[in-house]
């Protein structure tokens, strides 16, 4: 399905019409007309749709994943605070941090102690993983094609967060905004862990 079309069945399994959409979630009637009839394929207001019809972001904007987001099911599961870390500190924040003054970030999701979060920079991941969102991150898990991954390339002093592609045996790096491009992973880059929750933002 195209984007057009999971918005319309997500739309309809709510029985809203356009019009109601747009009301409920401050999204123009129009955009939202645009995106089912397939003139727009993109958008970056995935989230107050996602958030209005119930369904998971990711899913919406790429197909990938479930169609709900399971915050029903994750609301009576308990709290994990990771810490949020620098872009630098990725994948060994452990060592770079010498006390408990740091800023967490409380999840539901289902992650290993050694589990941290990064606060997304720039707009490369757009419009599923927007500028200023919170990424957790769990560098015990085995980057799988398709996991989005952070990843720590030798010749930066930065960690860098992108998808997971094979193809033809080689390893790729894919922004999922079309305005960036798609990287090679040589054999001098790291894997500092895969994706496994996003957050809006935190007080």
């Amino acid at each position: 399905m195209s984007l057009g079309q999971r918005l319309k069945t997500a739309r309809e399994a709510k029985k809203l019409t356009q019009l109601s959409l747009a009301q409920r979630s401050g999204v123009s009637q129009q955009l939202i007309s645009r995106l089912e009839g397939g003139h727009i394929e993109s958008t970056t207001e995935i989230f107050p749709l996602a958030d209005t019809l119930g369904v998971d972001a990711r899913w919406l904007a790429t197909g990938q994943g479930s169609m709900r987001d399971g915050s029903e099911e994750n609301a009576s599961k308990p709290l994990i605070h990771v810490p949020v870390v620098s872009w630098v500190a990725a994948g060994n924040w452990r060592e770079m941090i010498e006390d408990d003054e740091h800023k967490s970030i409380a999840v539901t999701c289902k992650v290993g102690r050694n589990a941290y979060a990064l606060q997304i920079k720039g707009d490369s991941m757009e419009p599923v993983f927007p500028n200023g969102s919170y990424i957790v991150v769990d560098p015990d898990l085995e980057p799988r094609p398709g996991n989005y991954v952070v990843v720590r390339l030798n010749e930066t002093h930065e960690a860098t967060f992108k998808q997971l592609i094979v193809e033809g045996g080689i390893q790729y790096l894919k922004p999922l905004n079309p305005r960036y491009p798609i990287m090679e992973v040589r054999q001098e880059a790291s894997f500092c862990g895969v994706v496994r929750h996003m957050e809006m933002g935190f007080g």
